[in-house]
């Protein structure tokens, strides 16, 4: 029996789509691709972009904790609170009338906490959704000059730390992927099955209401969440990663 090679398959193809989950696919696409994608559509993503289109920026943190505020109060940035609180949070609707060049620190357990590490890559990095899909894929695949672009879906983290899948993530990929100017044969295979399950949804919105997140945001009183991450390709604005925070590309 031929003895395997240490490297993964992925590390060794020449696709010029790569899709992976979670922290553990940024980890593996990040040092291979020139462009990094995350897509977490509820919320963070979406309350990014509707952050940047109205001037904002945004300072992804991987916590909500005291090493956030401390993060946030050394960039001089406003710290965003829970839902509940009544302030700027991860509801996109809070973040509609930030004021034109406000930072707003902005904690989550997935988009930013991946946004956050990706920081550290050497690779441009976006953030998006169903919002901006279109203008996301024009902006990566200027960006990637040629080069791989990784498209990583955030998912959810439950109560006890594990990750569990997120529909609402994967047919935001899905809808990036699909816009991207290269052909479906420069996919890798989990990037094309990505772009074809959103390509095959026969009714969105019932997808993404219906999905566990969804549901659970609906539960919460948070439906409008739901809806304006559903708007798709309302929004121009593309949310780049620079010095660590994202504005409007």
């Amino acid at each position: 029996m031929p003895h395997e090679q240490a490297t993964s398959p992925s590390s060794r193809s020449d696709y010029a789509v790569r899709f992976g989950w979670g922290v553990a696919g940024l980890r593996s696409l990040g040092p291979q691709c020139a462009v990094l994608v995350v897509v977490d559509v509820l919320s963070f993503a979406t309350a990014v972009d509707v952050a940047t289109a109205v001037g904002a920026h945004v300072l992804p943190l991987p916590h909500r904790d005291d090493r956030a505020g401390e993060a946030a109060a050394a960039a001089g940035a406003v710290l965003a609170g829970s839902r509940s609180a009544g302030g700027y949070s991860l509801s996109p609707g809070s973040l509609a009338d930030v004021p034109p060049g406000t930072l707003v620190g902005l904690p989550s357990p997935n988009g930013a906490t991946l946004c956050s590490e990706a920081a550290g890559m050497d690779a441009v990095v976006f953030t998006g959704c169903l919002r901006n899909a279109a203008a996301i894929a024009s902006a990566a695949g200027a960006a990637a000059r040629n080069g791989p672009v990784g498209v990583i879906a955030a998912g959810e983290r439950r109560p006890d730390g594990s990750s569990r899948l997120a529909a609402e993530d994967l047919l935001g990929a899905g809808a990036i992927i699909s816009a991207l100017p290269v052909p479906a044969a420069s996919r890798s295979a989990e990037a094309d099955l990505a772009a074809r399950t959103y390509e095959a949804s026969d009714d969105l919105a019932r997808d993404v209401r219906e999905s566990d997140s969804g549901r659970e945001l609906a539960a919460w009183g948070y439906r409008g969440d739901v809806e304006l991450a559903l708007a798709r390709d309302t929004s121009s604005t593309a949310p780049r990663l620079h010095t660590g925070v994202f504005s409007h590309h």
